[in-house]
């Protein structure tokens, strides 16, 4: 338990996310690259805001400058911002 607890709050599963979130990217890229999928107006606000949230607990993990810290939150909401404004209009 205590290695969970390690894992969890040290970090390292914050940077796995981010990880995993960067190999969802180059996936969805190279399948609209290739014409088998969605264009990337569908996916990437999405993706970019809870990439951008997830740098943002990494970053609040690791005590790192405050600014830092709020500029992710600003990408996380301006990215969710541009998601709703696709979804609103089209």
């Amino acid at each position: 338990m205590h290695d969970l607890r390690a894992f969890l709050v040290g970090g390292h599963a914050a940077e796995l996310i981010v990880a995993l979130v960067c190999c969802e990217l180059a996936f969805l890229w190279f399948r609209f690259r290739y014409r088998a999928g969605a264009h990337p107006r569908q996916w990437l606000s999405p993706l970019l805001a809870g990439a951008a949230l997830v740098v943002a607990l990494r970053l609040s993990q690791s005590g790192a400058p405050e600014e830092l810290l709020g500029l992710a939150l600003a990408v996380a909401g301006l990215a969710h911002l541009m998601g709703y404004r696709q979804r609103w209009y089209g």
